[in-house]
């Protein structure tokens, strides 16, 4: 005589896990189509991983311009450092100051970026970590 031997097992089936995944497609797909951001990774605030994209170009995420980020340079006449340090760039269009997102391929990156000298299309972001001790 034959039994049946299929014994029903709670937890997760496959059915269930290609459900889970088609949904998440889904609400990717449709967050992009109603222009909806999804979560971008941030460049840190640092000195030496900055100093590798001088020459890039940004996107300020508020107005569409582009900003090239032209140097890391250190404050007042000393080398930049990881605690000191300011960047330098370039608008294509005068931006007032602002806080800003600045979108880049490898992340977004956010800083308060001031105009600065002559031209206003040049900006740039200081940072200082040292308290006030030089």
């Amino acid at each position: 005589m034959l039994t049946d031997r299929t014994v029903e097992r709670p937890g997760v089936t496959r059915r269930a896990v290609l459900a889970t995944g088609a949904g998440v497609v889904a609400v990717g797909a449709l967050a992009a189509a109603v222009g909806v951001q999804l979560a971008r990774p941030r460049l840190p605030l640092d000195a030496t991983a900055l100093a590798a994209l001088v020459g890039s170009t940004f996107v300020d995420t508020g107005t569409g311009t582009r900003v090239v980020l032209d140097a890391v340079d250190g404050l007042a006449g000393r080398a930049a450092t990881a605690e000191r340090f300011a960047l330098v760039l370039t608008a294509d269009a005068p931006l007032p100051a602002a806080t800003r997102t600045l979108r880049h391929p490898d992340g977004d990156l956010h800083v308060y970026l001031g105009p600065v000298g002559a031209d206003p299309r040049t900006l740039e972001a200081v940072v200082d970590r040292t308290g006030g001790r030089a």
